[in-house]
């Protein structure tokens, strides 16, 4: 399975079986991107202290506001000192598929579209392809560092809409010049689709999203 990141710490005490430490996220991932996600795996000084599977017996993770909890659950004892390397799996195709190769995006009754609604000013996480702006009185002010070769959606569900939205692009633009998108109307709609350069190319501009 592909990896959606890796971690590396240092273990600052023992971790005995059953118990648990914690570890940051990979850079571009949080809780909302990571859960769900299997077929991990898990070394201990590059494998001279063991290699564990997400599974019992091996470890099992859980995924908070700020960090991922690791749960030991090999039957041994992880060092104080030691350097763990944790290896994140992937999320798991839905449905059945007529092709065998290739990744899950794609693929016939492949996964739905990974969405984020953002009520509030932020980032939009690595990964998401339709993100949903969504505050009646308070402007959102996303930012998003493009994904080159991606589609990605851009879309106003305020119930009002008049809140002047905007989505803010590093590494990229939306028409090849312009970086900024202002959304000022509920179901405000904007498909990009971005080449290996992050140079995007609309796809479809529903409304009157204002690209600057």
């Amino acid at each position: 399975m592909s990896s959606l990141g890796i971690v590396t710490a240092v273990l600052a005490s023992d971790v005995a079986d059953d118990g648990t430490v914690a570890v940051a996220y990979p850079t571009g991932q949080t809780k909302l991107t990571l859960t769900g996600s299997v077929g991990g795996d898990l070394t201990i000084n590059d494998g001279a202290g063991g290699i564990f599977e997400q599974a019992d017996p091996g470890f099992s993770v859980s995924y908070g506001a700020s960090t991922i909890t690791i749960t030991n659950l090999s039957g041994l004892t992880w060092p104080s000192g030691a350097t763990l390397r944790l290896s994140l799996g992937t999320v798991p195709r839905n449905g059945s598929y007529n092709l065998t190769v290739g990744g899950a995006d794609g693929q016939a009754n492949g996964p739905s579209l990974r969405t984020v609604e953002l009520t509030a000013t932020g980032a939009i996480p690595a990964g998401t392809q339709a993100t949903e702006l969504n505050h009646a009185s308070v402007i959102i002010a996303a930012t998003y560092a493009v994904e080159p070769n991606t589609v990605r959606i851009f879309k106003d569900t305020s119930a009002t809409g008049t809140a002047a939205h905007t989505v803010t692009l590093t590494g990229g633009t939306f028409d090849g010049t312009h970086t900024i998108a202002t959304f000022n109307l509920r179901d405000d709609f904007i498909m990009i689709a971005f080449d290996s350069a992050g140079r995007g190319s609309v796809i479809v501009n529903v409304g009157s999203v204002a690209l600057s």
